[in-house]
């Protein structure tokens, strides 16, 4: 027993001599270096993301041996050496902007001297963003556009989170081109110059963070002006006696609904909608086998010959509000429509009376009249629809 004892405690005793050799030669060479001073470190690190690109800053102490940071990344080929003033305030940051294609990076940044003595490396993470973060973005949505003689074109812009500002570029009526940028926050521009029916090009830009160095811009959208003026009441009798009235006598006049006998001998007739009366109008049936039937209705007008069209005017029956929304179109052969605009009445009995006025004339033979909503249900009633065909 006592020489296994004794066996046990040496093969212990040269075990641990064995292992101290090995810690010795780990080491070696830092004993052999002596005392080392590491360079003053880059401190207070920020990445500031961009568009196919990023910034990143740092601080750095008054150690006046540092005379360049380095900074690397994976993937990175070439350090880039970034010159260091001596006389550096040491409170300011040192940055630098780096074009990196679109991606998640680690940036390391060291310190080095002339004589080649370096810092502890300090990283910090960043993102880039490109191509792919870009086509997620949208250009700013339109809530509503119309035309008014007074004011040109007024757009309402649906607010979008993260959207700095938009810009949106059109040709005037002068022929030059133009750029509005519309701010953060706002949602109403006016173009007093815009030509109807011409395109103009919107793009919106967005900052994915508070620190980044770009606003990204979304893919150009390109949208349509209004292809008509919408005019009041009151506007259009100022300016009336300038244009040449369309004569509707002769013309017949068809509808997939109507009220025959609730009415009256006049009223809720199909004709009464073109016999020059405004106490008259015309009824969606209410009464009867086939009352109240769904919308659209539908009334078309054959002006018996192909006749130009620039202005429209609809007169809602007096003192009701049920009319809503209405479409105009125009054809040549009651199969191919072109559509020419549309007018949406508030739940009020004011106003009684709107005009789409037309930047030029169209022709046509056939005039279509489309109730697309009420603001009684299914029904609705109109006064009179009238046309001009030009200036005088």
């Amino acid at each position: 027993m006592k020489n296994i004892i004794n066996y046990i405690i040496c093969s212990m005793l040269i075990l641990g001599i064995a292992a101290c050799g090995d810690m010795y030669d780990v080491h070696e060479k830092y004993l052999k270096m002596g005392e080392e001073t590491y360079l003053g470190i880059a401190s207070d690190l920020e990445a500031n993301s961009g568009f196919n690109r990023i910034e990143l800053k740092w601080k750095l102490n008054a150690d006046p041996r540092i005379n360049a940071s380095i900074i690397s990344w994976e993937g990175c080929e070439t350090p880039i050496e970034v010159p260091i003033s001596a006389d550096r305030d040491v409170n300011d940051y040192i940055s630098k902007i780096i074009d990196l294609s679109e991606g998640k990076y680690i940036f390391s940044i060291i310190n080095k001297s002339e004589t080649g003595k370096e810092s502890l490396i300090q990283t910090i993470s960043g993102e880039v963003y490109g191509g792919s973060y870009q086509a997620g973005l949208s250009a700013q949505g339109i809530n509503s556009m119309a035309a008014t003689l007074s004011k040109g074109v007024t757009i309402k812009w649906a607010p979008m989170e993260g959207c700095t500002k938009t810009m949106f570029t059109y040709t005037s009526n002068e022929g030059s081109e133009k750029t509005i940028t519309l701010m953060e926050g706002e949602t109403t521009s006016i173009i007093p110059d815009a030509v109807l029916n011409t395109e103009f090009k919107v793009t919106s830009y967005f900052k994915p963070s508070e620190e980044a160095i770009d606003e990204i811009p979304s893919l150009e959208k390109v949208v349509s002006f209004p292809t008509y003026y919408t005019v009041s009441k009151e506007e259009w009798d100022e300016i009336h006696n300038q244009y040449i009235d369309v004569d509707r006598t002769g013309w017949g006049v068809e509808a997939n609904t109507e009220e025959l006998t609730g009415e009256g001998a006049v009223n809720g007739h199909k004709e009464a909608l073109i016999d020059g009366d405004l106490n008259t109008f015309w009824h969606s049936q209410w009464d009867g086998e086939g009352k109240n039937p769904p919308l659209p209705h539908i009334i078309i007008f054959d002006m018996q010959q192909t006749q130009n069209i620039l202005s429209i005017e609809l007169a809602r029956r007096k003192n009701n509000l049920d009319l809503k929304a209405v479409m105009f179109s125009i054809s040549n052969d009651k199969e191919n429509w072109t559509e020419l605009g549309k007018l949406d009445f508030p739940n009020d009995k004011v106003p009684n009376a709107q005009i789409i006025l037309l930047p030029k004339a169209v022709s046509g033979r056939y005039f279509r009249t489309t109730v697309t909503d009420s603001n009684n249900g299914v029904n609705a009633s109109i006064a009179e629809i009238m046309f001009t065909m030009g200036k005088k």
